[in-house]
């Protein structure tokens, strides 16, 4: 073998040895998602390799919704999700030993992705028009149901003769059109696509803030004591995540159509999530005050308290 054989062989060892290790030293996260535009976030995150790149392997679980994944998550059958604030403050009330520490969606009033909506013929123009009549929200006890209350308090209207309904979104616009329900808090992809048959009532989500978190990222905290790089590199990849997508709304309405089924044009044509860069507790407490407020936590919460250190 010549020197300079020789000498390629060490650099092609060089060059290739630290691929084979990436791959074998990839450690696994098991990740609850839900398939909604808010709730894909780390779907897209393996997609585009930003998972692989932070050093994890993330194993990905569909669910319904915050709720079951964080019945999944106290079952140990996965490692991270995503989830409410009340969700996790009644657990941490509760000796639920779960914290948040990333920010996922997050509501901005300049492009509210859910609405009070009712029929454009309807004769409901302001709260006091709802009392005694049925509106139609996702969960009770949520944050939904809450925002509904409150912009029916602050506007006056008696919140004990208004009817709030559990509602699956697809019916909404079905129950509205036959007066079923009077309002909805229609949310996307039906949002958009209900506006040639529905007009805005009300944001009622600005009753709570102009701006905050929707869903942040949580797991145990024992977890996340003894997984600190894992941790940080997990952060890194929904952050990364969250820049791509707020910045790439045209290339990951393609994406979700192929996730969700939905027509891309559908999607190209609804307002699009908005996804946290950090985790602000001034963007949680909002929640957690109207959530204390309506006994939906059963006292209030400091939004610190719930942030994994």
């Amino acid at each position: 073998m010549t020197r300079s054989q020789a000498l390629a062989l060490v650099v092609a060892a060089s060059v290739a040895r630290p691929a084979r290790t990436l791959a074998q030293t990839l450690t696994t996260v098991r990740i609850g998602y839900a398939a909604t535009d808010i709730g894909s976030q780390p779907w897209y995150g393996k997609e585009l390799g930003f998972f692989a790149r932070a050093g994890i392997d993330a194993q990905l679980t569909i669910f319904n919704n915050s709720q079951a994944i964080s019945n999944a998550a106290a079952a140990g059958a996965i490692d991270a999700g995503s989830a409410d604030m009340i969700q996790m403050a009644n657990g941490y009330l509760h000796g639920v030993p779960f914290g948040f520490f990333a920010g996922a969606a997050i509501y901005d009033t300049a492009a509210p992705t859910l609405e009070l909506r009712v029929m454009k013929d309807s004769p409901y123009k302001k709260a006091g028009d709802l009392e005694g009549q049925p509106v139609g929200v996702i969960a009770l006890n949520s944050i939904s149901s809450l925002s509904v209350q409150e912009w029916v308090r602050v506007n006056g209207a008696d919140l004990a003769k208004v009817k709030i309904f559990e509602t699956p979104f697809p019916t909404m616009l079905p129950g509205l059109e036959r007066g079923t329900i009077a309002a909805a808090l229609i949310s996307e992809p039906f949002l958009t696509a209900s506006y040639s048959e529905t007009r805005l009532l009300a944001k009622t989500y600005d009753t709570v803030a102009k701006q905050f978190y929707v869903t942040a990222w949580f797991s145990s905290r024992d977890w996340l004591k003894r997984s600190p790089e894992v941790t940080r590199g997990f952060t890194s990849a929904v952050y990364e995540t969250a820049r791509w997508l707020n910045a790439r709304h045209p290339e990951s309405a393609t994406m979700l159509a192929n996730l969700t089924k939905l027509p891309v044009e559908n999607i190209r044509a609804m307002r699009r999530a908005v996804f946290g860069t950090n985790l602000d507790p001034k963007l949680m407490q909002p929640v957690l005050d109207i959530g204390a407020r309506y006994k939906a936590i059963e006292r209030p919460v400091v939004a610190a308290d719930l942030i994994a250190s």
